[in-house]
């Protein structure tokens, strides 16, 4: 198991692994690096240095810190990655963690997990993203709510926007708790149909749960 601290900057889970300044985002299929080879956890992975015209320096630019790498689903898949941000750690492992953990069973779309939510009382699907300070679910449910105020934010692709947030009571497991909801432009908003989910969960799902992922193996286990 290799420990990483944290730098949960503006909600986004950086590292720093030797030169590399790292950001941990699962909502993102491709790793984009600034070299076409990473060495990570003592495994060599290849990967691009541009995504569908998105490379470091632009992702950088719109996080408004520097940093060497976005890590993808394709390469945190290889890894069992356990998520602690009350402690500001996070762990990747090979191996099963024998933890007395809950379980319970996620699916995938393009190596992104989804999970299951209730939301007003509606199971939800919605992709799990560690690069996502935002939460967002589909205006037709937002719009049952009252806005408390807005809030920027940024996509790969789309660059900044603006959107009206709402604070909505969220369960999973047997736990509720507080999520700050936005809506997505309306072609990201395109994108989520097609993964067959009604939104995203980012910072406030990790901030509430500690959590390890198992994505090549559609597991999730957390307390």
């Amino acid at each position: 198991m290799t420990t990483f601290q944290i730098n949960l900057y503006k909600g986004h889970p950086i590292i720093k692994d030797g030169e590399n300044t790292m950001l941990i985002d699962t909502g993102a299929p491709s790793t984009i690096h600034v070299a076409n080879n990473l060495f990570f956890c003592s495994d060599n992975f290849s990967c691009v240095t541009n995504y569908m015209g998105l490379t470091v320096q632009k992702i950088s630019e719109m996080l408004g810190t520097e940093i060497t790498t976005l890590i993808g689903a394709d390469i945190l898949s290889n890894f069992k990655i356990l998520f602690d941000y009350k402690n500001e750690v996070v762990a990747f492992s090979k191996d099963e963690t024998n933890s007395p953990m809950n379980e319970t069973t996620i699916s995938s779309f393009m190596g992104i997990p989804i999970i299951e939510l209730t939301v007003d009382n509606q199971k939800l699907k919605f992709f799990l993203d560690t690069g996502a300070k935002l939460s967002y679910l589909d205006s037709k449910i937002t719009s049952q709510h009252t806005s408390i105020g807005t809030d920027e934010d940024f996509y790969p692709g789309v660059g900044k926007f603006e959107t009206e947030c709402y604070e909505i009571l969220t369960s999973f497991g047997n736990k509720e708790f507080n999520v700050k909801y936005g809506n997505l432009p309306s072609l990201l908003q395109m994108t989520l149909m097609l993964g067959g989910t009604n939104g995203i969960i980012g910072f406030d799902f990790f901030n509430n749960f500690k959590v390890c992922l198992d994505i090549k193996n559609g597991k999730i286990k957390y307390e």
